[in-house]
């Protein structure tokens, strides 16, 4: 990036707080400083000046609509209303002529339906919050709606669950933007999950675990220290001192994913990571990743990012040198 993306986060009467909260800690702090450039925010209401949110509390938009038009990712954060209200029409033009602009366009958990009456997601993939799910399928029947994933990304309009799916879907954009190490640097500065299961893989039936103690938590850690050794379900079964099909099943509860989908996401994260800030061979990378060859890393490489990892090395030095070129 040859300058700071600029964001615009639409705020309305009723917006709701702790959405509009987690998009303003990732997006609208000024992070540069650690990673060498970040993004221009803006927040954007139908006119400039205080906007009340459901909680009470005020936001100051320094920008009209005008403010929407040329950004290069749009935000509609949820919203205090019935979902069936149309927004009003000002915003869905200005939403319609961002996309045609080439912005991305992103909602979190009932701005979905904001999306949908602006005619953003016909023919695409989309979520928000479970209990808004069906509602959305009947009223925008073009869209194919997701009522389990935590956000899906689709090209350039991606949509977000409810509450903290805002920051997995934040923490996904900054890792398109600035790499995977940067989105853990931040995730690890703001004491949050790097990343919960997401893109392809992000069916959840119960959240991440919150217990310090729990032996699966537990578990995870060890395995996140011990990427580069061989580890079968039956191994990390005995670890727990439960049988490999106990595990599957404590592991999925906890994750959403099996013991094996974990570790191909861990371990190409981790590839990511390595490719961004160090030289190292494929090769070696691959070995120290846990992969049983380079060719196999080639492979899930590609099938889950749609890239080669040397492509995403260049595409990411490239992108370091344009930064440092326009600073």
């Amino acid at each position: 990036m040859s300058r700071r993306p600029q964001v615009a986060v639409v705020v309305l009467p009723g917006t709701l707080t702790y959405t509009f909260a987690a998009i303003q800690e990732v997006f609208g702090v000024d992070y540069s400083a650690r990673f060498g450039s970040w993004y221009d925010f803006r927040l954007c209401g139908l006119e400039p000046g205080p906007v009340r949110l459901d909680s009470g509390l005020s936001a100051e938009a320094t920008h009209g609509l005008e403010g929407v038009y040329t950004a290069d990712i749009v935000i509609v954060p949820g919203w205090r209303s019935r979902p069936e209200d149309c927004p009003p029409t000002p915003l869905l033009r200005a939403l319609r002529l961002a996309y045609a602009n080439g912005a991305r366009v992103m909602s979190v958990c009932s701005g979905a339906f904001t999306l949908g009456f602006a005619g953003l997601l016909n023919g695409r993939r989309s979520t928000t919050h479970w209990a808004h799910a069906d509602q959305l399928q009947e009223l925008f029947p073009r869209t194919d709606v997701d009522p389990r994933a935590l956000f899906v990304d689709d090209g350039r309009v991606s949509t977000s669950a409810g509450m903290s799916a805002a920051v997995d879907l934040a923490l996904h954009v900054v890792r398109q933007d600035f790499g995977a190490q940067a989105a853990s640097d931040l995730a690890r500065w703001l004491v949050l999950s790097g990343y919960r299961p997401g893109g392809q893989a992000q069916f959840v039936d119960a959240p991440l675990m919150t217990l310090p103690d729990d032996p699966v938590k537990t578990l995870l850690e060890w395995m996140r220290e011990n990427l580069d050794k061989p580890l079968s379900v039956p191994d990390l079964a005995a670890r727990l001192h439960v049988s490999p099909r106990t595990l599957t099943r404590r592991f999925s509860a906890a994750t959403g994913l099996t013991p094996h989908q974990w570790l191909i996401r861990e371990r190409l994260l981790l590839v990511q990571s390595l490719l961004e800030r160090t030289d190292e061979s494929v090769d070696r990378i691959a070995r120290r990743c846990g992969f049983p060859s380079a060719a196999t890393m080639r492979h899930l490489f590609r099938r889950e990012l749609g890239s080669t990892p040397q492509t995403y090395r260049s595409a990411f030095r490239a992108r370091q040198a344009a930064e440092a070129e326009a600073c």
